[in-house]
């Protein structure tokens, strides 16, 4: 009985002194060097692969150390960016993957920014080159990919901020940020009033980004919404200065008489119909509004200089209300 006792005494000092031993060795720092290391683990890479990616970069000094120590997190590290140091211990790299402390990038997707706003935007965050956003935004296999029966991606990324880490590829990034636009589509109410308006996704988008683009005041967008629909039903060109200043490019120059007359296929003023496509991202109020425009018979407006419009039914009152404002504004500009 004695016996029995005295081994299995003998046995958990062993195991004792392994374990500490092992946390001893774990809490050692694997290099001396404070020199920090940013490291990319992908979404399924295996422990055993997450060890080679840390011990080729000189974080980890073993392997073996450090795939016990991941049995303190059950042996479930969370893939993303981390920043590393060399000087750190085993443990601490285990520790700050099995919490997820990774490097998140932070995009804001704003309402009214075109896709060049928003790859100046992605560039800033450090998400990727704006060059190359603006390749995939255009790129025609990504998308079909996505579904989106357009040229480009422009309104199809949804307003709203978006955290970002590198365990998967920028282009699934921003193909999730478009799918969250698609789905809401999917809706069925969204789906039936679409139907009613016979309008699909892309004319809807199209719509909601002039309405963006117009009202400064979420009460006018069903107004102005009323006089694009109106103004279709007709047979009119839509007269939109937004659609023209994105066709010429030149989003921070104002519009010259050339521009009105040269054709782009956003120039809605030389035809009929809709432009190309969206040239902006709209919000859902937009959206909402594009689908429910108000039951008034506008055909006109014009900024009042102060954010907001003045809606006439017919060019002569339009054209009184041009005058007066117009003049408004060169007064004040002469003060």
């Amino acid at each position: 009985m004695q016996k029995g006792q005295n081994r299995f005494i003998i046995a958990i000092s062993i195991v004792f002194f392994l374990i500490t031993q092992t946390i001893i060795m774990a809490s050692v720092p694997n290099h001396l060097e404070r020199q920090k290391v940013n490291i990319v683990i992908a979404n399924g890479t295996s422990l055993n692969g997450i060890s080679e990616i840390l011990k080729q970069n000189g974080v980890i000094s073993s392997r073996y150390l450090f795939l016990l120590c991941s049995m303190l997190y059950g042996g479930r590290l969370i893939a993303g960016e981390y920043e590393l140091s060399r000087d750190m211990s085993t443990i601490e790299v285990v520790r700050k993957m099995g919490n997820g402390e990774r490097k998140i990038y932070v995009l804001r997707v704003i309402e009214g920014h075109n896709i060049y706003n928003i790859a100046e935007s992605i560039d800033k965050a450090g998400i990727m080159k704006a060059d190359e956003f603006l390749k995939i935004a255009k790129d025609p296999e990504f998308l079909i990919s996505l579904g989106i029966k357009a040229d480009t991606i422009e309104g199809y990324l949804s307003p709203e901020t978006y955290f970002y880490s590198r365990e998967i590829e920028p282009e699934r990034f921003i193909g999730i940020i478009a799918k969250k636009t698609l789905n809401l589509f999917e809706r069925e109410d969204i789906k039936n009033r679409m139907t009613e308006m016979g309008l699909d996704v892309h004319s809807t988008l199209t719509i909601a980004s002039m309405i963006e683009k117009e009202a400064r005041l979420k009460d006018e967008k069903p107004l102005i919404s009323a006089v694009f629909h109106n103004r279709l039903k007709r047979g009119m060109s839509l007269d939109c200065d937004p659609t023209i200043i994105y066709g010429t490019g030149r989003f921070a120059t104002p519009i010259t008489k050339k521009d009105i007359t040269t054709y782009t296929p956003y120039n809605t003023y030389r035809f009929k119909g809709l432009p190309r496509g969206p040239i902006c991202s709209p919000d859902y109020a937009s959206i909402k509004a594009a689908l429910n425009p108000a039951q008034v018979d506008y055909l006109y407006f014009v900024s009042k200089n102060d954010g907001t419009h003045v809606f006439s039914k017919d060019m002569r009152e339009h054209n009184r209300f041009v005058y007066l404002y117009q003049r408004a504004k060169k007064q004040k500009n002469h003060l």
